[in-house]
């Protein structure tokens, strides 16, 4: 066995010198820990084309709009009028098509829809309005600038002037319709404004049942999906139970009958200007901005409290270059405004102020930590039985983390000093502390109880110091070793936060070796000394039970390898049982598994998704290449068809209108209300520029058989590009005029546009259009599994554009490359939902892959670590003396790696690490291989269990449930190596092998077993958190924790046992 007697050697004489370098050290991590910014926990340090392709949108298209939305929720009518609003006082879903029985209408009652009429004008009044952009409304016939509610729409079309009550020309066919309903006959009711004092909830009724009948859906997308024809005998609207919307448009019912229009909830949007708030002070970004306290204490709980910044006062921080305002903040602040008229309904904000909700959870379980604290320090105290020692071992504790976070922070600094970047802090770091815990706690146990037992057998302290250095300081190495090896596969990973998670957890390993490991039994023995200088040092007491008695661990130990045959039987059963469960999960994105289930930010994201689930949450595909060649306009079509050709047994999780068809919104559709528009009313494209006498409309453009711009010729479209961003899409027979910044979210200019000649950049030259981008929606994004399918067929329903492409779509071009038969170069599907699903989706698979090269590499650490003592040579003649049964040895080493890595890892790692084998056998020898296999086996049987519970207690694979089993390897290993470590010791001394594993269960059990639980009850009490992540985490940790005990106490020794059956056999018990 290699000796560490050295070490010992030089650090117990120079004891107390290791305490003022300990203090100096710690002193230089604090300007580190200093360095540690906020984590945004929606940023993805990931390289994916599709995160490339989301950057790519936000720098190119940042001059297009920002839409948020708030969700206006019914009341219970118990809670009408009552203060301080609450999502509990939202009244219950009643289901899809169902709409509301009270009060009438629901959201469209008219008491209901003045309160939001006010909502939407103190929105417009306040003085973020100057950041505000406009809304196409196809009801109103006019832009709406910055929001846009069911009052806008009602009021309009109570005017007698929306575009439903006008004349309308059909897009496609150019050809003037007539409006096909009214606000002149009102039958028995007189046509009023919405403002007049004597309007009534019957002029509601039939106004909300006419936008219903003749907007195209265009109205009801405002309510949520439960909206339905409610019937009421004493209505004077005749209307359609259970009705159907046509993809024409039209409503069909089976019957029809009195009652009014009703739903639940409704929209109220915004539409904020990004590229203006972000220079004039706004952030959108949580780690540009300014860490404010938004928080107000309510007993051990933080409510949120928003800051109110005032646009002037984040105009000066941008002036003087401070932290921008954070548009989380301005979110709440306005929901907080909002909620405050509140009287019929509850307003949420949708799925906004994540960082400022996880912020809160995790400061307002900051009382557990303090719990866990407490009772992990009386477990110390039952396990070690002296106050000194807990006091010892928690300072040992709070400095490896003092010591890992301030690591992390210099090597931050130094990598921003020399532009070598390696720490990208993400989720996974803040999971670290506990993996430092967690294994501080079981190093320094094991030191600990090495002294005390030295101490019991009449060990001086310098002698027990030096032993419990020596021996357990080895043990203690091999297993930081080997942890750091494990997770340092995270190197090999594609992701960076993977990659820095992996350096992160390198350093806290290795912070807790010197302190838990090395320096807590040298603080032990210096502390002895001291009190034995003053004739105040006790014996360690004979025969005191450290929490459980040690013969009972003495017992699991031998009994698991007496029976091991029994142990092997039921482990291949159980395993034969979980490893369906484990390769039956799918990854999972749960709200309530990673915040608390009963906040407003829960609660507003499970309203959506139940109540608005036709909408989806907005995504982009974005097309790169020669924007202005008509063939890719004719693609966009032809994919507009293909997502509206699957049937009901296909993926459904792109949004729909709620006519049914798939909703794009794209330039081709843009392009034709563009030629709408000129067909009305051509001034606007005179005074541009355009020439309607001249052939080719004075820019060079081939006409279509009417004399419009031909979508079909290049100029054309270079005409109508310029045209629509620099002036917008004009108002066109019934059809309401489109802003320039609407225009701008799907076409992209590379130049500057004259504003006189459109079709020319300021330089005279003709401009080039390099991207474009189409909206789509996707319904329940958090549903990883209904997502995937849907992302696949959507990337099939691309064939258009990929027969457009010369390479794979996913694989970005160059832009250059772009020519006539291939002007695409790049189109992939982005926006938030898909890169959530597609980082989380590849956190796992890249987790689960690097998990696996851990185990690997664990195993071949521990081969170094047990390696013969004998030179290659040596046992390179000794085998040559034997060359059959040399080959033998060596050939099954060779085959047992190949197959185990290609098992795990597919045939390049087989072959890699086949020959490897075949070069460490000789370097290292044959027999440490399989001891180091017997060591890391139980851990990744355990593992196999550890994901079967996940999948029994009904999650799936999240960042959760995957990092946890990473972290299993780094804290399993650490257990039954400190296991093996002693019963080779033992077996050194001459013990045979039952006495062996009795001195290891009396023994290192002892630490394990102190360390496991004290672990487990600390992390069952972060299991009571409110917040799903903690509680998460605490609930698997633990079970991790109890299956690491159980793979060391038992499942280890029972392979020992199988090793050395005829001797245990023959042995009688003790």
């Amino acid at each position: 066995m290699r000796d560490f007697a050295y070490v010992a050697d030089f650090l117990v004489p120079m004891s107390r010198q290791t305490h003022p370098f300990v203090l100096v050290i710690t002193l230089l991590m604090l300007p580190g820990i200093s360095a540690l910014s906020p984590i945004d926990i929606e940023s993805y340090d990931l390289e994916s084309p599709e995160l490339e392709a989301n950057d790519v949108l936000m720098e190119e298209f940042s001059s297009a709009g920002g839409i948020e939305a708030f969700g206006l929720y019914m009341r219970d009518p118990n809670y009408f009028g009552e203060p301080n609003s609450d999502v509990v006082m939202i009244a219950d879903y009643t289901g899809e098509g169902q709409g509301v029985a009270g009060p009438k209408g629901g959201i469209l009652n008219l008491t209901v829809l003045r309160e939001i009429d006010a909502k939407a004008e103190y929105l417009r009044q306040h003085e973020i309005s100057k950041f505000y952009l406009s809304f196409s409304s196809q009801i109103t016939g006019e832009p709406v600038v910055g929001v846009l509610d069911l009052t806008t729409d009602i009021r309009a079309f109570m005017s007698g002037q929306s575009a439903l009550t006008s004349p309308r020309i059909d897009p496609e066919t150019l050809i003037m319709t007539t409006p096909s309903t009214n606000w002149i006959d009102c039958g028995a009711l007189e046509c009023l404004f919405f403002d007049d004092e004597n309007v009534t909830q019957a002029h509601i009724d039939l106004a909300a049942h006419r936008l219903a009948n003749h907007s195209q859906g265009a109205f009801l997308r405002l309510l949520s999906n439960d909206r339905g024809f409610t019937p009421d005998p004493s209505s004077p609207v005749i209307g359609p139970y259970g009705h159907q919307l046509l993809e024409d448009g039209t409503i069909t019912a089976e019957q029809w009958g009195p009652g009014r229009w009703s739903a639940s909830s409704a929209w109220l949007l915004t539409n904020f200007d990004r590229e203006d708030m972000q220079s004039n002070g706004w952030s959108f970004s949580w780690l540009n901005s300014s860490s404010d306290f938004g928080y107000e204490w309510d007993g051990v709980t933080l409510e949120t409290k928003p800051i109110h910044n005032s646009v002037e006062q984040c105009s000066e921080r941008a002036l003087a270059g401070e932290e921008l305002c954070s548009m989380e903040w301005l979110y709440l602040a306005l929901e907080e405004d909002l909620r405050d008229t509140d009287d019929m309904v509850v307003t949420l904000m949708l799925a906004e102020g994540v960082n400022v909700e996880i912020n809160r959870e995790l400061l307002s379980s900051s009382y557990l930590i303090a719990i866990m604290a407490l009772v992990v320090t009386i477990l110390l105290w039952l396990s070690l039985r002296r106050v000194s020692d807990v006091a010892i071992v928690s300072v040992g504790l709070i400095l490896s983390l003092i010591w890992m976070q301030g690591m992390i922070g210099w090597t931050i600094i130094l990598g921003q000093r020399y532009g070598m970047e390696v720490i990208f802090r993400s989720q996974f770091s803040n999971l670290l502390p506990i993996l430092v815990l967690a294994l501080g706690i079981d190093d320094s146990l094991h030191a600990l109880h090495r002294y005390k037992e030295e101490r019991r057998e009449g060990a001086s302290p310098e002698r027990a110091a030096h032993t419990a250095v020596t021996r357990v300081g080895r043990a203690i190495l091999l297993t930081s070793t080997t942890t750091i090896v494990a997770f340092m596969a995270n190197m090999t990973s594609n992701i960076a936060a993977l990659r820095s998670f992996g350096i992160e957890a390198g350093l806290g390993v290795l912070s807790a070796f010197v302190l838990t490991g090395l320096w807590v039994p040298l603080a032990r023995y210096d502390f002895d000394q001291w009190l034995e200088s003053r004739g105040k040092l006790r014996e360690e007491k004979e025969g005191l039970v450290h929490m459980i008695p040690e013969t009972w661990l003495a017992a699991v130990t031998t009994n698991s390898a007496r029976y091991a045959p029994v142990v092997a039987v039921l482990t291949i059963l159980i395993t034969a049982m979980a490893v369906p469960m484990m390769l039956s999960l799918e990854g999972d994105f749960q709200v309530e598994d990673f915040i608390e289930g009963e906040s407003d930010l829960a609660v507003g994201i499970s309203l959506v998704n139940e109540r608005f689930s036709d909408e989806g949450e907005p995504g982009f595909i974005l097309v790169e290449g020669d924007m202005a060649n008509p063939k890719v306009i004719a693609a966009f079509g032809e994919l507009r068809i293909n997502v509206n050709s699957h049937g009901p047994e296909d993926p459904d999780q792109i949004s729909r209108l709620p006519t049914g068809e798939v909703e794009l919104r794209a330039m081709d559709e843009i392009l034709v209300f563009a030629k709408a528009a000129m067909a009305w009313n051509s001034t606007p494209f005179v005074e541009a520029g355009w020439d309607p006498s001249a052939d080719e409309g004075g820019v060079g453009c081939d006409k279509d058989v009417l004399g419009l711009p031909s979508l079909d010729d290049r100029e054309c479209l270079v005409f109508l590009y310029g045209f629509m961003l620099t002036r917008g899409v004009p108002e066109s027979g019934g059809y309401p005029p489109m802003p320039p910044s609407i225009v701008a979210e799907y076409i992209q200019a590379a130049e500057e546009l004259d504003y006189e000649s459109p079709w020319l950049t300021i330089f005279g030259e003709t401009p080039h259009y390099p991207r474009a981008s189409i909206g789509f929606g996707i319904s329940s994004p958090e549903q990883f599994a209904l997502v995937e399918p849907a992302l696949a067929q959507l990337e099939e329903d691309m064939a258009p554009l990929q027969e457009l492409a010369r390479n794979p779509l996913r694989e970005q071009g160059d832009l250059s490359s772009a020519d006539e038969q291939y002007p695409v170069t790049w189109a992939i599907p982005t926006g938030e939902p898909v890169i959530r699903f597609v980082a989380a989706n590849s956190m796992q698979d890249e987790m689960q892959g690097t998990l696996l090269l851990g185990v690997v590499l664990c195993t071949i650490t521990l081969w170094w670590g047990f390696r013969e003592e004998t030179s290659a040579r040596q046992r390179w003649k000794e085998g040559m003396q034997d060359r059959a049964d040399f080959a033998r040895r060596v050939g099954s080493t060779v085959a047992v790696t190949g197959v185990i890595t290609y098992l795990m890892l597919g045939t390049g790692y087989a072959i890699f690490f086949a020959v490897l084998a075949l070069v460490l056998s000789i370097l290292w020898g044959t027999l440490p291989f399989f001891i180091a296999t017997v060591t890391t086996g139980p851990i990744f049987v355990v593992i196999i269990w550890l994901y079967a519970l996940v999948g029994l207690a009904g999650y799936g694979l999240n960042m959760v449930t995957v990092a946890i089993a990473a972290m299993s390897l780094g804290v399993g290993i650490d257990y039954v190596i400190h296991l093996i470590e002693r019963y080779r010791e033992e077996r050194e001394k001459g013990a045979t092998p039952h006495l062996s594993l009795a001195a290891v269960g009396s023994a290192s059990g002892l630490a394990l077993f102190g360390s496991a639980v004290s672990d487990i009850a600390g992390f069952m009490v972060i299991n009571q958190s409110k917040m799903g992540f903690f509680s998460t985490f605490g609930l698997f940790c633990a079970i991790m924790i109890g299956l690491s005990l159980l793979a060391s106490m038992v499942l280890a020794p029972a392979v020992l046992g199988l090793l050395h059956r005829k001797s245990l056999t023959s042995t009688s018990p003790l």
